[in-house]
């Protein structure tokens, strides 16, 4: 066990002493002037190293993609309250997600500010206002003596179940402050377990192991405990059908024999058992989120706020979902195995998750020719051609349906992506998950509308010499906003006409874009050029250097055909 130390020096040295006790490795960050005695301290201490974001919202999305892919908890800076402010949608959802992170931020001193001081506060003001509603905790820090406790409290924080941001502003003089002693210790039990209970356990042994039409239903708490395994050997053991939350695409692989798609497409009401598994609901407050009321509902999750918050439950466990199926799986009895309704029903998923996985490819294939190139097409080739055990962020609203061949098990895909839906998280959120697996190839998926949200980030991208493969998927469109507007119907869908959707007029350069910025690529509007460009882009990532493919791709949905939009005459 490392020791505690005295440290004394700057405020802003004490909290990277701090940071370094607390195994951070990356600071992701934008530069302010107001933090002076943070980043004077980079020269004088070593270990932390910070990276560079040209926005706040990168900054943020950015610690979300490390947070999510190194299952650590990220560290943030940012500038002031305006910096705060800018960042704030993607701070919205890291706090949707539960992403651990410490953000950080200067703050004016008392006496130090005006009604005209427009990057920092006027009277009055606090700047916990700016995050009261998307941290778990928030706190001000005015004596340079408090940062390294404040420090390891956030830390704590951030990383107790259920996780989430926590944020944290030193005003200028406790970064400043020359000659300050401090007791730095390092980070132990940053996550504190909840063990269930035996009785509870037997009682979720028997029900599943009984169960005559049972499922599990999973969601993201399970990549968050890396519990993948265990979900795994769970469904495995009792050969249970396994759905995923409308919140989750990474928390069970698609090509596993027990997967039947997503909780909120399945109808059928002669489920006995059902078993939430760090399941969040996606609840919209109307009576089809009611369902299952013929089953004994069970619940494992580590946040009690939304375990069992769509429906009532039988019997729940709050506990780190890692705990609960490790205890869980230890009940199983490998002879059960044998039991004539488990051997019946593995048989059964098996033979229909081979038709399924037939029918998806056969599907994909089928639109081969279609130019421009469909999206079906585009996900298939991507999963048969890139490099295994890859990491996938994506930003593709509208293709979770052509993404499924994506899953986690060894030698196939992992997914990262955010749920919060403030746009501009896939760029830094690519940077972030690669920098967490250096390693591992990375794919960010993403489509047009949302590249122009976080563009700049190809720039860190280039700087950082970081291997990404950006594959743009490009209809020139807002789809979602399209056929969301074709749903609520009126003139629009009418007259066919989708105001302010298009987006061909200019047509957006990628390729251009990202050269710009110091990454090579190249659009690709043919089927037949595809194969070609993916394995292309797979060696010069092999190599080291990142790449972008343009894709062009089948405008999909109501108003598909349509490139209308309004005209504009300036001064009128």
């Amino acid at each position: 066990m490392r020791k505690a130390k005295q440290v004394v020096g700057t405020g802003g040295e004490l909290l990277m002493h701090q940071l370094v006790a607390q195994d951070v490795d990356y600071a992701f960050t934008n530069t302010g002037s107001a933090e002076a005695g943070f980043f004077d301290a980079f020269l004088t201490v070593p270990g932390v190293q910070p990276v560079l974001l040209l926005n706040e919202s990168l900054v943020l999305s950015a610690a979300d993609g490390y947070a999510k892919a190194s299952r650590k908890p990220a560290f943030v800076n940012v500038h002031l309250a305006a910096g705060t402010r800018q960042g704030s949608g993607q701070l919205f959802n890291a706090y949707f997600d539960g992403t651990p992170m410490v953000v950080t931020s200067g703050m004016r001193d008392a006496g130090d500010f005006g009604d005209h001081n427009t990057l920092g506060v006027s009277a009055g003001y606090s700047s916990m206002s700016v995050v009261q509603d998307v941290t778990k905790k928030r706190w001000e820090i005015r004596d340079p003596r408090g940062v390294p406790a404040a420090t390891r409290r956030a830390f704590k924080e951030a990383m107790t179940m259920p996780s989430g941001p926590v944020y944290l502003a030193y005003s200028g003089s406790a970064l400043d402050t020359k000659d300050v002693e401090g007791t730095i210790i390092p980070a132990e039990a940053l996550e504190m377990a909840h063990h269930p209970d035996e009785a509870t356990l037997n009682q979720i042994h028997d029900a599943l192991l009984n169960a005559e039409n049972p499922l599990i239903v999973v969601g993201p708490e399970i990549q968050k405990a890396s519990a993948q395994q265990e979900i795994l050997d769970l469904a495995d053991n009792y050969a249970v059908p396994v759905a995923i939350s409308f919140f989750d695409f990474g928390s069970f692989p698609r090509s596993h024999a027990s997967f039947v798609g997503m909780v909120e497409t399945l109808d059928d009401t002669s489920y006995d058992v059902v078993c939430c598994v760090g399941y969040r609901p996606n609840t919209n407050g109307t009576p089809a989120d009611y369902r299952f009321p013929n089953a004994f509902k069970i619940g494992i999750g580590h946040d009690p706020a939304i375990l069992g918050g769509t429906f009532s439950l039988d019997v729940s466990i709050w506990s780190n979902v890692k705990h609960s199926l490790t205890a869980l799986n230890a009940l199983w009895n490998p002879a059960d195995s044998n039991l004539h309704h488990l051997s019946q029903r593995r048989s059964e998923l098996k033979k229909a998750s081979e038709e399924r996985i037939v029918q998806q490819t056969g599907g994909a294939l089928a639109h081969a020719n279609d130019n421009p190139i469909h999206p079906s097409f585009l996900g298939q080739r991507m999963a048969d051609l890139l490099a295994p055990n890859t990491t996938v962020v994506s930003e593709n609203f509208r293709a979770s349906d052509h993404l499924m061949p994506f899953g986690f098990e060894k030698d196939d895909w992992r997914l990262v992506r955010a749920y919060g839906g403030s746009l501009g998280y896939g760029v830094g959120g690519a940077v972030g998950a690669q920098l967490a697996s250096p390693d591992t190839p990375l794919v960010l998926s993403i489509g047009d509308g949302s590249v122009m949200y976080s563009s700049s980030g190809f720039w860190t991208m280039a700087r950082y010499n970081l291997p990404i493969l950006t594959v743009v998927w490009n209809n020139m469109n807002y789809q979602t906003v399209r056929v969301n507007f074709a749903s609520w119907g009126g003139n629009m869908k009418e007259q066919n006409k989708y105001p302010e959707t298009y987006l061909g007029d200019p047509e957006i350069d990628f390729v251009m874009l990202a050269k710009s910025q110091g990454i090579d690529g190249q659009q690709v509007t043919e089927p037949g050029e595809l194969d070609a460009a993916l394995t292309r882009a797979r060696e010069v990532q092999a190599a080291g250097e990142p790449y972008l493919l343009d894709v062009h791709i089948t405008n999909l949905g109501a108003g598909a055909d349509q490139s209308w939009h309004k005209e504009f005459k300036l001064g009128t």
